[in-house]
């Protein structure tokens, strides 16, 4: 399973970087019944402040 850091957006191998599982509450239904999005993120600081994205001529960088 290929894992994507949540925070910036980059790959995440489980068998040489530790990581952090988070689940969100995606949404529940009228009986309680709770649907979960399952997120990952590293443990050590993310990647660098290198632009990720050219959208419209506006360069946007990784949080």
């Amino acid at each position: 399973m290929t894992l994507l850091c949540e925070r910036c957006f980059g790959p995440i191998d489980p068998s040489r970087e530790q990581y952090f599982q988070l689940a969100h509450i995606a949404h529940a239904d009228r009986t309680g019944n709770v649907a979960w999005n399952h997120a990952a993120v590293h443990t050590a600081p993310c990647g660098s402040a290198e632009p990720v994205a050219d959208v419209g001529g506006e360069q946007r960088r990784a949080a």
